[in-house]
């Protein structure tokens, strides 16, 4: 059939349909009307984000001006209406980058939703006002860096952002730029917050005209700890979702208004009393994530069990707790740095566990086999340094019928593990930093696994390129990655978070240099 025949507005649709970039890319070089389509679409555009990143020219040896000039004559023959346009790492006190950005903004200023400045710099308070003016579709603001706040400019005239809900600011402690916003965006409900020294008060965030009482999501991160008396003015009657990342300990009373709390991410020093205001007043959480900054002994853990609706469980720096008379009806995923007491025992009891993540040094092979007999249900398993592990340890995983994902860090199983890894449904397997694994462990795992499809070898020293090439042929339709610290990220890696991280000279992401989590 002849796509010319079709109507336009069916063409449109059916090329809509198309996901990956590269294969836009393709169908974009079949005729001009194609590349119209294809890069104009509304669908897409909201997809892309149209990244200004000046500093990746010192791969083509370019000097910073011919790259904005570059750009500039992009954006002239593109004609591109975008959706969300991020300046990374851009010094704006170049004249050419302030010309970009204004020439960028009145290009695009019907269809910029979301605006992000990450790491930048030179950007005074009047010009950042003069860009948010002439975005009136703006919905989201995201700003880390530091934003020149002339003390003449004081009685400068704000716009009103009356459609901007989301606000992320990390400028500094100084909490002037913080009341601009939340004067200027009367209909804001997430609200995001991050200072450098923790001089800045939540409540001088948050409760400027009462303020605190329509947030929704509130996200506040320092290096100071906070009183009663910083927390009594705060309304968060209405939040829905909290992170708080503090120094020093939390103020229980806190959870008293957050009745309609339905995520609570908490790394702050964490005691019993937190914990039994939690499960005393936000009964209605689904997400959990309580990070202790200060190794805390839990004697009220089994309280956990008043969250009926909880669906996600993370818990670090917590010890010397105990699974008894806890019970989780709907909990579908779960991460633990320390297994605690009667763990095993507990996973009977989680009929609807999918994820399961343990972060252990001091898990046995024995709990380990108990574990894989106890969570059939699991589809995902991962375990990081678990140094006490063996083979042994996976003796019994064949029994986890439904688990389609294994997770090995660090866990120095030895080239036989394959003899362990009998699952009828895996499909994925990623294996970082083991010295034990060889090219007969790939053999063997192509002959037991022939429905894999995906192989991640990321620091397996005693692999063999010809093995990787060996077992590529093996198994055509497994994507095999061999990677190495220092390697720039794969595509197909794009959701591993923990695995590799973006900056200015890699855009596209590296793998990480460090440990995946902070906590080790």
């Amino acid at each position: 059939m002849d796509l010319e025949a079709l109507p336009p507005e069916l063409i449109w649709n059916i090329l809509d349909n198309i996901g990956e970039l590269r294969d836009r890319k393709n169908a974009s070089l079949v005729c001009r009307s194609w590349n119209w389509m294809l890069f104009n679409s509304s669908k897409w555009l909201r997809q892309v984000n149209f990244r200004v990143c000046p500093k990746v020219s010192t791969v083509e040896q370019l000097e910073v001006e011919q790259v904005f000039d570059r750009m500039l004559n992009v954006m002239v023959g593109s004609k591109r209406n975008y959706v969300s346009v991020e300046f990374f790492h851009v010094n704006f006190d170049r004249v050419l980058a302030r010309e970009f950005l204004f020439f960028m903004v009145q290009l695009c200023c019907d269809t910029v939703e979301v605006l992000r400045f990450t790491n930048c710099h030179g950007l005074r308070r009047s010009e950042l006002w003069q860009v948010l003016d002439l975005l009136p579709e703006l919905r989201e603001v995201v700003i880390s860096g530091g934003i020149h706040y002339d003390e003449l400019e004081e009685e400068l005239e704000l716009c009103r952002l009356k459609k901007l809900t989301s606000l992320t600011l990390d400028i500094g402690d100084d909490c002037r730029m913080y009341q601009d916003f939340l004067l200027a965006a009367p209909g804001l409900e997430c609200l995001k917050v991050r200072t450098i020294h923790g001089c800045l008060d939540l409540k001088d965030v948050a409760t400027v005209r009462f303020f605190s009482q329509q947030l929704k999501e509130v996200s506040f991160s320092t290096n100071r700890s906070y009183n009663q008396s910083e927390f009594s003015d705060v309304d968060f009657s209405n939040l829905t979702k909290l992170e708080l990342k503090l120094l020093g300990p939390v103020w229980p009373q806190l959870f008293k208004q957050l009745k309609q709390l339905r995520e609570l991410n908490l790394e702050a020093c964490i005691n019993d009393e937190v914990i039994t205001a939690i499960c005393s007043f936000s009964t209605k959480i689904q997400n959990l994530t309580l990070v202790c900054t200060g190794m805390a002994e839990c004697t009220k853990f089994s309280m956990l069990s008043r969250l009926e609706d909880l669906e996600t469980l993370h818990i670090r720096g917590i010890y010397k707790y105990s699974w008894k008379h806890v019970t989780f009806t709907k909990l579908r995923s779960l991460h633990l740095d320390n297994v605690g007491t009667d763990f095993t025992n507990f996973l009977k009891e989680l009929s609807s566990l999918r994820s399961l993540e343990i972060h252990d040094t001091k898990i046995r092979n024995e709990q380990m086999i108990k574990v894989t007999l106890n969570a059939p249900t699991v589809e995902r398993l991962e375990l990081a340094f678990c140094s006490k592990l063996s083979d042994k340890a996976f003796k019994h995983l064949s029994d986890m019928v439904a688990l389609t994902e294994l997770r090995l860090w660090g866990v120095q199983v030895s080239k036989t593990i394959d003899e362990r890894i009998g699952c009828p449904r895996m499909r994925k397997i990623i294996f970082y930093l083991n010295d034990n694994i060889e090219d007969c462990t790939l053999n063997a795992i192509a002959a037991k696994l022939p429905d894999l499809e995906q192989l991640v070898l990321y620091d397996c020293y005693r692999i063999s390129p010809a093995g990787v090439v060996e077992l590529r042929k093996r198994l055509p339709a497994c994507n095999v990655l061999e990677l190495y610290r220092g390697d720039e990220l794969p595509p197909e890696l794009v959701a591993e978070t923990q695995i590799y991280y973006r900056n200015a000279e890699y855009p596209n992401g590296v793998l990480k240099q460090e440990l995946p989590f902070q906590w080790y």
